[in-house]
């Protein structure tokens, strides 16, 4: 027999995808992760003018909850505007890479497919774009009914902000997402 060394990311991945095929009758050897790209047929993607290389997708608003569900898909060796974070908020990579940089431009972190991150409000204004492919992130913004994301311009100064009730009025201005359906 041949011992095989995983790391703990392939040995979760496997062991989890293993469990899971022999749970409905296949076989261990059937469960190989699969790679390859987020199918976003369904996905009605939205711009706002004056933000390029970044489509978003809003998801939910709950203002008792003050949660803001969004899906943002960053273009590929692109980065999007100067920002800084007013809310907390929880980031999950669904396709790509999603790469931060500070006020200097100097890539600062890395968050690869499957990673999850979670963050406090605040932080110092930086900017964000995708890997070598376009990244999808979902994010969820939380814990204020005001300012959510402000946008910085070329000296710092702020250009425009989103909230709470501006994601509410994207949601109600975009497509109706699609919806499970019961056969």
């Amino acid at each position: 027999m041949t011992k095989t060394t995983l790391t703990r990311r392939e040995g979760l991945a496997g062991a989890g995808s293993a469990a899971a095929t022999v749970a409905v009758g296949g076989s261990p050897a059937a469960a190989t992760p699969s790679v390859g790209a987020f199918d976003q047929s369904n996905i009605q993607w939205n711009t706002l003018e004056g933000i390029d290389h970044v489509w978003y997708h809003v998801l939910r608003v709950d203002p008792e909850a003050k949660v803001v569900d969004l899906l943002l898909k960053f273009a590929a060796k692109q980065k999007i505007v100067l920002h800084r974070h007013h809310a907390a908020y929880s980031t999950f990579i669904i396709q790509g890479e999603l790469r931060l940089y500070n006020e200097e431009d100097e890539l600062t972190e890395i968050r690869p497919t499957a990673s999850f991150v979670e963050k406090p409000a605040g932080g110092a204004p930086h900017t964000e774009g995708g890997g070598d492919v376009d990244c999808i992130a979902w994010f969820s913004n939380r814990g204020t009914d005001g300012m959510i994301y402000e946008i910085l311009g070329p000296n710092k100064e702020t250009v425009a902000t989103l909230g709470l009730q501006d994601f509410q009025a994207l949601l109600e201005a975009q497509a109706e997402p699609v919806q499970p359906y019961l056969p």
